[in-house]
């Protein structure tokens, strides 16, 4: 009886088992604890680029500044919070009149503007020479504006736009400062502002 149940595979308590007993399970446990180890650790994949998502905006050729935010935006009736500081080197161009600047050097236009409806920053600051939109570097600090508001949210409002030597031919040009809506979905536009290259 008890050749027949080692034969089997089948023991009495105590007795070390042969052929089938539980060595063999004991290694198939083995074998399944490493296989979910492994999968604890999974290999890493390619994550395949995503069809909805928007492409990069080209990059604007060295040394020319980028094209407007502006561009393809409504045009807001309301007059946008902003002031143009300086046309390179001739200050306040809106109340001093001839303004003339040289463009002979790098040409610094400055100045602040925000989002008149919502009182809030703007999504950024154009400037429109004779037409042709300039993207402002925008979020420079002005307390001045925060200050006079009475909003401090206005701090970050000022706007500076520098343009190469060279970029404006000597002449009568215009500036026009768009200042896109907080929202992103507008713009507000500065009346016309004269001035001279030298």
């Amino acid at each position: 009886m008890a050749e027949h149940v080692k034969e089997r595979g089948l023991a009495r308590r105590g007795e070390p088992q042969e052929n089938g007993g539980v060595k063999p399970h004991l290694a198939a446990l083995a074998f399944a604890a490493l296989a979910l180890t492994a999968c604890d650790n999974p290999k890493p994949r390619q994550v395949p680029p995503d069809p909805m998502a928007l492409a990069p905006p080209p990059e604007a050729p060295a040394g020319a500044p980028a094209s407007g935010m502006s561009a393809g935006l409504a045009k807001r009736a309301e007059f946008p919070g902003f002031y143009l500081d300086r046309v390179g080197q001739a200050p306040d161009p809106l109340n001093q009149q001839p303004a003339v600047t040289s463009g002979a050097a790098p040409m610094v236009l400055s100045g602040f503007g925000f989002d008149p409806v919502a009182k809030l920053p703007a999504k950024g600051v154009d400037v429109a020479i004779d037409g042709k939109a300039y993207g402002a570097d925008y979020g420079r600090p002005r307390e001045d504006v925060a200050n006079f508001n009475k909003v401090p949210a206005l701090t970050p409002t000022g706007f500076t736009l520098t343009l190469p030597a060279g970029t404006l031919a000597k002449g009568a040009h215009t500036a026009v400062v768009r200042v896109v809506a907080a929202d992103g979905k507008g713009y507000f536009e500065s009346p016309a502002i004269p001035f001279q290259v030298n």
